[in-house]
């Protein structure tokens, strides 16, 4: 169940970016040829209008064919009056930006209910240091601490069981009695965790600021991430988790509770908004860059088989990148 349960999560959240696309060419009179929940094989789908929509087998989001997105060559475009490469720059931009923005709308609102109802408090271990009994247990950084609500109910429990053995998250660990100086029996460095409820309608402000708060962060780390890349820094690939490792983290955060998967998932989505406005081909950052670059000179220099084959290269990339990673998280179960 929690694995379903997982699955329709983050499917949900990037449904939820495609359905900002979808929607936005709707308002903007842009036609939609298919709008499509989950991935091919389909298994059912009906035409409404000028729309075909879809279900299919593969549950791991969706996707929206937009007209004329996708064609080569323009001549191919059988409604060019509703066709996306011929609407004007603020139409084009409003249609990529608005994936986006459902995404950052979704960590918003993940925020408010979070704030809204609050965090029940506890402890979790902020950094376990090497070789300490804490890091020859398995206690890793990130972890809460279970069956206690206050860091000095746990370090005096802690301490007077010095060169006793204890069990810490189904962990068997023995607290040193001959402490080095500054890291404590286990080595660990615990810190107090839990939110304290935030009235409506309170929260909702409260929860915007947090949301921009840690756009921005995400957008440095992510930044600085596909720079270390670029510049063949392939250590940086140690720092990110691909599919494999998401859905474990998701399953784990579900398991303590539904008010720390509902947190989880706003920064999941906060983390897919700032990743698609960055500007790589293939993303949405590339392409509002590319019709950017459109605008200020023109489609003669800048034409639509150039930027066919920067996408497809930005994308081939991007794939290859994630397969690394995919075996990574694998070889790391």
């Amino acid at each position: 169940m929690l694995t379903f349960l997982t699955i329709l999560f983050l499917a949900l959240l990037i449904l939820g970016h495609e359905f900002g696309h979808f929607i936005a060419a709707k308002i903007s009179g842009i036609q939609v040829d298919e709008f499509g929940v989950g991935y091919p094989p389909k298994i059912f789908s009906k035409k409404m209008g000028k729309t075909e929509y879809s279900l299919n087998l593969l549950p791991f989001g969706g996707f929206v064919r937009i007209h004329g997105d996708s064609d080569i060559n323009l001549k191919d475009t059988k409604n060019p009056e509703r066709s996306f490469h011929y609407q004007p720059f603020w139409k084009k931009a409003f249609v990529i930006l608005s994936g986006v923005l459902i995404n950052i709308l979704i960590g918003w609102i993940a925020f408010s209910i979070v704030l809204g109802v609050g965090i029940p408090g506890g402890i979790f271990i902020e950094n376990v240091i090497e070789g300490s009994p804490a890091d020859l247990a398995g206690l890793r950084a990130g972890e809460i601490i279970e069956n206690y609500s206050s860091t000095d109910e746990f370090l005096k429990y802690v301490e007077d069981h010095q060169g006793e053995e204890i069990v810490i998250n189904d962990k068997k660990i023995t607290p040193r009695i001959n402490v080095p100086e500054g890291e404590g029996p286990l080595g660990v460095v615990v810190v107090p965790s839990g939110i304290e409820p935030v009235p409506f309608p309170n929260n909702i402000g409260v929860a915007f600021q947090s949301a921009m708060r840690m756009f921005g962060l995400i957008f440095v780390a992510i930044g600085s991430f596909l720079f270390g890349i670029l510049s063949g820094n392939f250590e940086a690939l140690s720092q990110f988790t691909g599919p494999v490792g998401v859905f474990n983290i998701v399953r784990e955060a579900g398991g303590l509770g539904a008010i720390y998967l509902i947190q989880l998932l706003g920064i999941i989505s906060l983390n897919l908004a700032v990743l698609n406005i960055i500007p790589f081909p293939a993303l949405d950052g590339g392409r509002l860059l590319f019709i950017s670059l459109q605008k200020i000179f023109g489609e003669k220099i800048l034409n639509r088989k150039t930027e066919v084959i920067i996408n497809v290269a930005g994308f081939l990339f991007l794939i290859a990148l994630m397969i690394l990673v995919t075996i990574r998280d694998i070889i790391n179960l």
